[in-house]
């Protein structure tokens, strides 16, 4: 065979093989096409959410021209690509009906080569058609990329950064201190802009899942607060406390828990703070002095987990945590420290009827544990703190069953 001959039947296997590539593609175009426009057909509502999903997951395999390219096909569900205005990002979102009142968007993000994928549902009154919705993707003059849905022209669905939204989720992904301390460090800038921004003070953040956001009720103070999972089991937290007070004025949080030795008996300022982070906010007044009182977790390590009631008050624009109103078996306390077995689970929460803090009561698991708190779990007894005369007042073996008459 001459080498003309083997070199033509080589582009013959090479011409077959792509036009092969394109008639699969084309058939899973048509396939995934299929399965959008089946999912109203789909009674079940356990079927069409795992459906959602499945699809999603295979969108989320696809490179953006694929998935225009399976919008030429006819789709007769709501499948839409919305491109930012420098066509930097892309949002690919469908959805459907799920449960009754409740609709499941999936959606898509594109942004510089790199897909990320999200779920929500979006709760609606059943009384009314499903939500009609339209998408808008915007960007600010500080670089942040804002995702919005309307139901008719009622704005339901609000992301205020995108790309924030996506670095939170690959900041769980990497394994070394390094490059989670890069990547924070970029996620810390983009922060920076939107807790400075006077307009979305009273933005909760909803969208950003990965940081905890808490308001004051008085309007003054809000808190926002995120950890970073390091190497050998130590937590990193990181957040600011933003004071409205004739402007808006970021606090960034500065984390030095190892340097504190005696948490229990520190006045800590946001510079050095006993990092954590906060799940809730209570507001208390005595003597004309405010009390943002806070109840934290503060993660684990292999043998123990940690939470803690801290106080933050603030005075001339100065933040202060701790302050010696935690009184425990006579003892004051500027604020109070629980270690306990990492395989337990502790309850601390604010009881709005009662008005008090219920936790559970933490015991060693035999008495000649005591103080190795590894060992430290919960007795299935309850103790509450008071807040009476400026004081949070520690209540042992309270009945939860009254509490909840």
């Amino acid at each position: 065979m001459s080498l003309f001959t083997i070199k033509k039947a080589k582009l013959i296997c090479i011409a077959f093989v792509f036009s092969n590539l394109l008639y699969i593609n084309a058939q899973e175009y048509e396939e995934i096409a299929g399965r959008i426009n089946a999912l109203e057909s789909l009674t079940d509502a356990n079927k069409k959410h795992n459906e959602l999903i499945s699809i999603s997951s295979r969108l989320k395999d696809l490179q953006l021209s694929d998935i225009e390219q399976i919008l030429k096909t006819g789709i007769v569900a709501p499948l839409n690509i919305v491109k930012s205005e420098d066509q930097d990002l892309a949002i690919v979102v469908f959805g459907s009906t799920t449960y009754s009142g409740v609709y499941q968007l999936e959606w898509l993000v594109n942004y510089k080569q790199r897909i990320w994928s999200f779920s929500d549902e979006i709760y609606y009154n059943i009384n009314k058609e499903a939500p009609v919705l339209s998408y808008n993707v915007d960007i600010s003059d500080t670089g942040l990329y804002g995702f919005e849905i309307n139901n008719r022209k009622q704005s339901i669905f609000r992301a205020n950064d995108l790309v924030t939204k996506c670095l939170f989720e690959d900041l769980q992904t990497l394994k070394t201190n390094a490059a989670k301390d890069s990547l924070n460090e970029i996620i810390q800038n983009r922060l920076l802009v939107l807790w400075a921004d006077a307009k979305l003070y009273e933005n909760s953040f909803q969208q950003l899942k990965r940081m905890k956001t808490l308001h004051s009720e008085d309007g003054k103070v809000k808190i926002c607060t995120y950890n970073v999972q390091k190497e050998d089991f130590k937590h990193q937290f990181y957040g600011a406390v933003i004071v409205n007070d004739n402007g808006i004025k970021v606090n960034l949080l500065n984390d030095e828990t190892d340097g504190i030795r005696s948490p229990e008996r520190s006045s800590l300022t946001n510079k050095k703070w006993y990092g954590a982070l906060y799940l809730d906010l209570i507001e208390t007044v005595a003597s004309n002095k405010t009390y943002y009182t806070l109840l934290g977790y503060k993660g684990h390590d292999e043998f123990t987990k940690t939470r803690v009631l801290d106080v933050l008050s603030v005075q001339n624009g100065r933040l202060r945590f701790g302050s010696p109103i935690f009184k425990t078996d006579r003892i004051t306390r500027n604020r109070v420290v629980y270690r306990y077995s990492s395989g337990a689970t502790m309850m601390m929460r604010y009881d709005t009827k009662q008005k008090m803090i219920v936790l559970d009561n933490l015991a060693p698991s035999d008495p000649m544990f005591r103080g190795v708190y590894q060992y430290y779990g919960p007795d299935f007894s309850y103790n509450s703190f008071k807040f009476t005369k400026g004081i949070w007042e520690l209540k042992k073996d309270i009945d939860l069953r009254n509490l909840k008459k």
